[in-house]
């Protein structure tokens, strides 16, 4: 089966339905996992975030609810956005439809998170430069950036295709991947069935994966400082170069100074203490 066979839908306009079920929540556990790690080793502080690529909002709802502060969800899918609001009724979060390249929060905020491949899903290495230019304007001076983001370093596990199956309540959904090398970039077919013989939903995707050198680079240039990389598999500090790290920056602020060290030497500062 090919993209060619039948009609092929934007990306996540589709597949938000089904999201959650076959990797939202499997995602945001993971993700909330390694938030806790980072607040209590940075010893975080934050009274208003904002979520980038916030898809269904698990993530936001989990700002929002367990650290009581105002969050903001952004996103550019309209589908994804619909099953975001039904995920947080109740909550203290507030929706914004955006292009996070031009991103342009109502006001500045604390802390800003972007989750589980949202850095990759701009293909182009002045989009991701943007992207941290966009990110330091909406923070307030000292305030945190905390995402991940996969890297050229064997992303599916030193295969050029990996294909997983996922099956909820009578839907079936195939995602197959393809890693091409020279290019660093990262096909996903998204295959969706509600039957065995009904007509499939098909979406296309595209990632780049980016080295850290060059991320360490445009973080710093956009006025971060950097205090830590992580392994995304073990939480421990990056060594080499993992299929898919964790970087933890701050805005510049009077009383910070940037960490220039190409080995980010924030990475391995001890644990504060409890």
């Amino acid at each position: 089966m090919t993209s060619k066979t039948f009609p092929v839908f934007r990306p996540y306009s589709r597949l938000a339905r089904s999201y959650d079920a076959a990797l939202g929540v499997p995602n945001f556990l993971r993700t909330r996992h390694a938030f806790r790690f980072l607040v209590r080793r940075y010893a975080i502080r934050f009274r208003s975030a904002a979520d980038l690529g916030c898809g269904t909002g698990l993530f936001a709802r989990y700002l929002a609810a367990c650290w009581r502060v105002p969050v903001f969800a952004v996103d550019r899918s309209r589908e994804m956005l619909r099953v975001a609001r039904g995920n947080c009724c109740g909550s203290a979060v507030q929706f914004l439809e955006q292009d996070i390249r031009c991103l342009r929060l109502p006001q500045p905020v604390d802390l800003i998170t972007a989750n589980f491949d949202t850095l990759n899903h701009l293909v182009h290495r002045d989009e991701v430069r943007r992207l941290f230019c966009r990110v330091a304007e909406n923070l307030r001076p000292g305030g945190w950036f905390i995402f991940d983001f996969v890297t050229p370093c064997q992303p599916l596990a030193g295969r050029r295709t990996w294909v997983r199956r996922y099956r909820h309540c009578g839907r079936e959904l195939q995602q197959r991947i393809h890693w091409d090398p020279p290019r660093r970039l990262l096909s996903i077919l998204i295959v969706e069935r509600w039957a065995a013989h009904s007509p499939p939903a098909v979406e296309v995707h595209r990632e780049r994966a980016y080295a850290p050198r060059e991320i360490g680079r445009w973080l710093l240039d956009a006025g971060f400082v950097i205090r830590g990389v992580y392994d995304a598999a073990t939480l421990r500090p990056a060594r080499n170069c993992p299929s898919r790290l964790i970087v933890v920056v701050q805005a510049r602020a009077d009383h910070l100074r940037p960490d220039r060290s190409p080995r980010y030497r924030g990475a391995h500062q001890p644990e504060p203490q409890a």
